[in-house]
């Protein structure tokens, strides 16, 4: 499976709706720490997803470890530029009757 997707079906497991915390998706995704920041580093250069910066007040050492820095910038969410299945934007799915 492709570093795209992992990070797809990670994000998906974090119900959250449009920004997602780098440290929580890092926990979610089946990647070693280089293979992650490595993903995140190319779908950001592609323009698929686009990092953020956030309030790290309320966040301990260790979740605060485990997102990504530039420089003298610390990033806290991504925000995927690409559409996601219905189910990541919030919207429900509705089933056949009978299923």
């Amino acid at each position: 499976m492709d570093k795209e997707k992992r990070l797809k079906i990670a994000t998906l497991r974090l119900e959250s709706r449009k920004t997602h915390r780098i440290d929580r998706l890092r926990s979610a995704a089946d990647m070693n720490p280089d293979e992650f920041d490595q993903a995140l580093s190319e779908l950001a250069r592609e323009q698929k997803i686009e990092l953020l910066g956030g309030d790290t007040s309320a966040m301990d050492e260790e979740q605060i470890r485990n997102l990504i820095k530039a420089g003298d910038t610390l990033f806290v969410n991504i925000i995927w530029l690409v559409p996601l299945p219905a189910k990541a934007r919030g919207k429900r799915t509705v089933g056949k009757k009978g299923k």
